[in-house]
């Protein structure tokens, strides 16, 4: 029996050596910091090392492509639902990189310090696991809170201080349904200067506006929906020593008085502590992963071989994010 354990556990080994010389798998995260149900991109670097050009395919509903993630004290996060990836080509020689949000799939619900490796599954081979990648969730400070009603439902509205980098600090908007454990947005408004709190207002149609201040005299306007997508964003300078700040009209509607918006198209001077560096071209934010839409169809997986960002590859998220 022992000597049948240890044939078995040989033909594991060999058949594992086979497949890591076939293929290469490598992961990494653009920083180690995350708010709380904010998207973890794992950017995985997968490369055809063998003799003959490859297709990683999912065979009889089993992925190629899996995580493994683990809490610091080394306990396995169980995955809250299974990814589904097109199939990827990959000719001899060749590399492509893929950006796969993890959220999705194991629903961060805890701070803490956790450790992700990207698993690859060839049938009849073995399995290829990367290296472990650390990155840790954080909740952020929350600096402004408001529950409404919408479509029968409370959603709460959160404004809350996080920083990516240790020298910027963002201001990020959550939407949430605790009753339904779903996360609608939780995305960067982009940074925000310390320890001056930002405007915040409701307008008759549920839309949520912003002001932040980003620079000395420099302050960032958000108007986002009842769900959280951004709708519009500017930046206003002070004007003739007036600053900009929201007003609410007689029938509710929210504008911006005082101060002048400047032209997004015009680049300008950054500035940072007085001499702050803000991006000149106004860009709109990606929204956040709508992790409460219910099931969606698997995206197309069209990684790069060249150099560029990798591709943003969201798995299909189906429910909500519980707490």
């Amino acid at each position: 029996m022992r000597h049948l354990a240890a044939i078995g556990a040989l033909c594991f080994l060999i058949s594992g050596s086979f497949a890591s010389a076939q293929v290469q798998v490598s992961a990494q995260t653009e920083r180690s910091n995350f708010l709380l149900y904010e998207r973890v991109d794992l950017i995985v670097t997968v490369a055809n090392a063998g003799a003959s050009d490859l297709v990683l395919n999912n065979e009889e509903g089993h992925p190629w492509l899996s995580f493994l993630v683990s809490k610091h004290n080394r306990l396995p996060v169980r995955p809250e639902r299974r990814g589904t990836f097109k199939p990827v080509s990959l000719r001899v020689g060749e590399t492509k990189t893929l950006r796969i949000n993890l959220t999705p799939l194991f629903s961060f619900r805890e701070e803490g310090d956790y450790k992700a490796s990207a698993v690859i599954d060839l049938p009849g081979e073995g399995q290829i696991i990367s290296d472990s990648v650390p990155f840790t969730v954080l909740r952020g400070r929350e600096v402004w809170s408001q529950t409404r009603p919408v479509e029968g439902s409370h959603r709460v509205y959160s404004l809350i201080r996080f920083s990516p980098q240790p020298d910027r600090t963002n201001l990020y908007l959550r939407v949430e349904d605790p009753s339904e454990n779903v996360v609608y947005a939780n995305l960067s408004l982009g940074e925000v200067v310390a320890y001056i709190d930002p405007e915040v207002f409701f307008d008759p149609q549920g839309n949520l506006h912003v002001i932040q201040p980003i620079a000395m005299s420099t302050y960032l306007y958000t108007r986002a929906d009842p769900s959280g997508k951004i709708l519009h964003q500017g930046v206003f300078k002070t004007f003739q020593a007036i600053r900009p700040r929201l007003a609410k009209l007689e029938d509710g509607n929210i504008i911006v008085v005082g101060g002048m918006e400047e032209n997004p198209n015009i680049p300008r001077e950054n500035l940072s502590d007085g001499q702050k560096k803000i991006s000149g071209q106004i860009e709109k934010r990606p929204d956040a992963p709508n992790i409460g839409q219910g099931p969606a169809p698997a995206p197309e997986v069209t990684p790069s071989a060249g150099p560029g960002p990798a591709p943003d590859i969201t798995p299909n998220p189906g429910p909500g994010i519980p707490h």
